[in-house]
């Protein structure tokens, strides 16, 4: 992907729109390196107990190494941002140039302009039924983005409905039995949930009604079962207990919360306008309907946006057998104007992003991620100094190991979910479809005078009756979260006067081919007097003699400059020049001897 700059055009120098959330992920990173750092420094001590258990806050400060580096580097890949070519992405596969055909999802785009309607896709289920009557306005969303917000929805739903079980099961739980349901519901929470939030950014919604009814029954009969199966086995106490896990679930909620109201900030307030403007017509013309194609190739390249070329989705060529004496034929062309911001995007402030409408919410969800990475990077350190001591190992602390893991994990969803959205560009752009279809028939046509003129010219004719012209034209929003994701079209109207207008000059334009072949450079016109002059003196001499003469003369003319190559008027001799007889006027033959009158120049007279 290469970079474009045009020095006449700076619509696509887009500001760095992950600027601030820069901010938040080297605010991250540099949380996690000085915990690591700490955490590295104290582990040394428990290098020559010659444990491997004592090596665990060794294990610890270098995974926040790794992670805070990870942050790091991140955000410095997104220091500087660019379009590159080809940039955004198009709505569907292009054609090359020269290329015949129609690419993929061209007759979805088709079927768009001709329904002059948007099409989304139809929520299924009882939990995304749900859903969309919370937030109706989502279903005007990308598909992807309905996706995430499937997922994260699911995930909430599944997260209370365990944090409810874990609240009843606690009535009258004995100490023992608090033990196992404290293990088993710290491990609900990070198998079925906070691993689902490690890729629920990206990943497509599965839950299902099946999964949350199977979620409500182990979330329910857990607390029940567990106590029978275990009998009279302890577990130590050192593990996560019940007050950890309802932590982790609460954050979670929060989390999850935070990123649908950052969702709903930039989610249509209400219904996009979805209209279009289609102009049709007949065309009666006498040529093939290629022309007619080919000035609507120049007039849109004309009207390159940036001068940038089109994105061009479906062309089809009119193709006319000669061989045929009748046929039909089709023709169309479908492009995309090159896509510009739909408004100009503001350079964002750290604090300003807390007040902007769009913004405010993910610059929230952010410092919520900065919030859990710090209390993970206390919990983690804390555990680092107090693990081994001179007294050995502390294995009291090990709940703030497992308390600062799910932090991390937690705060990593917050900064992945919020840069979906921080990655947000509109654009707008053009559609235009143009189609033709009719008949033709094909004839041989001369012009001239078949007895009279010396001069005739011949022609195959197409003759095109009442073809069918149509123009689609319609102005698009589109969205895309991220340069190199897909586009997706939010919103079109139609341009009613454009598509008259050309359809107004395709229509003048295929009215005025003309059928008859004649000279049209300069050096042409100049031949064909000297040819006319020739015959005109080849006629009027007696004799082969007077035919040289006349040839020098009409060479010499005709490399004289344009002034000098108006030939002498030409007349009607006064008498015959086989009989002598007078000629009368406007007589084309000799009353007496029936010799044919031919016009000379004047000067020869």
């Amino acid at each position: 992907m290469s970079y474009i700059y045009n020095s006449t055009d700076d619509r696509l120098d887009f500001p760095n729109p992950y600027r601030i959330e820069n901010f938040f992920y080297f605010g991250a990173a540099g949380l996690l390196v000085i915990g690591a750092l700490i955490a590295l420094t104290t582990a040394r001590g428990s290098l020559g107990s010659g444990s491997a258990v004592a090596m665990t806050p060794l294990i610890f400060g270098v995974g926040l190494l790794v992670k805070g580096l990870a942050f790091a580097a991140r955000a410095m890949s997104r220091l500087r941002f660019f379009f590159g070519r080809g940039q955004p992405l198009s709505l569907t596969k292009e054609l090359a140039p020269d290329q015949v055909g129609s690419a993929d999802g061209a007759n979805s785009i088709k079927d768009l302009l001709r329904h002059s309607s948007l099409s989304f896709p139809e929520p299924q289920g009882p939990l995304n039924g749900t859903l969309y009557s919370l937030i109706p306005n989502l279903i005007y969303a990308p598909h992807r983005i309905q996706l995430v917000a499937q997922r994260q929805f699911q995930n909430a739903l599944a997260i209370g409905v365990s944090l409810l079980s874990l609240l009843v099961s606690m009535i009258g739980a004995s100490s023992q039995t608090a033990t196992w349901l404290g293990a088993f519901y710290f491990s609900l929470a990070l198998f079925f949930l906070l691993k689902p939030l490690d890729i629920g950014a990206y990943g497509q919604a599965s839950l299902g009604f099946k999964g949350l009814v199977a979620l409500i029954l182990v979330a329910i009969l857990g607390p029940v079962l567990i106590p029978l199966l275990a009998r009279d086995s302890m577990l130590p106490d050192w593990l996560p207990g019940i007050g950890q896990a309802g932590i982790l679930m609460l954050v979670t909620e929060g989390a999850i919360g935070l990123f649908f109201l950052a969702l709903i900030k930039q989610t249509r307030c209400s219904a996009p306008e979805a209209t279009m403007a289609m102009t049709q017509g007949t065309l009666t013309m006498n040529s093939h309907p290629k022309q007619v194609q080919d000035e609507l190739e120049r007039r849109m390249q004309d009207q390159w946006v940036a001068s940038l070329p089109n994105r061009r989705y479906a062309r089809a060529v009119p193709e006319v057998n000669l061989n045929r004496q009748s046929g039909s034929f089709i023709g169309d062309l479908l492009e995309e104007t090159q896509p510009v911001p739909r408004t100009e995007m503001k350079h964002l402030t750290l604090a300003s992003c807390y007040s902007e409408p769009r913004y405010q919410w993910l610059g929230w969800l952010n410092t919520y991620g900065i919030a859990a990475i710090l209390v993970a990077v206390v919990a983690l350190i804390a555990f680092s100094v107090m693990f081994y001591t001179q007294k050995g190992l502390n294995l009291d602390v090990v709940a703030g190991a497992t308390l600062g893991i799910s932090m991390i994990i937690v705060g990593d969803f917050c900064f992945r979910a919020a840069g979906i959205l921080w990655g947000r560009f509109d654009f707008v752009s053009k559609l235009i479809w143009v189609e033709m279809k009719g008949n033709y028939q094909a004839a041989q046509m001369d012009f001239g005078n078949q007895f009279t003129d010396r001069i005739k010219t011949q022609k195959q004719v197409i003759n095109v009756e009442s073809m069918t012209l149509r123009v689609w034209i319609a102005e698009v929003e589109s969205v895309t979260f991220g340069k190199d994701m897909p586009r997706a079209i939010l919103g079109m109207r139609g341009l009613k006067d454009e598509a008259e207008a050309l359809h107004q000059h395709l229509h003048n334009f295929g009215a005025q081919q003309s059928m008859v072949i004649a000279p049209t450079s300069s050096v042409d016109v100049q031949r064909a007097q000297a040819l006319s002059f020739m015959n005109q003196a080849g006629g009027a001499a007696s004799g082969a003699a007077a035919l040289p003469g006349a040839i020098a003369q009409a060479i010499t003319s005709a490399n004289m400059p344009s002034e000098s190559n108006a030939f002498p008027p030409a007349t009607l001799p006064s008498s015959c020049p086989s009989c002598r007889s007078p000629i009368e006027s406007g007589a084309l033959f000799c009353s007496e001897c029936g010799t044919r009158v031919v016009m000379v120049s004047a000067s020869l007279l």
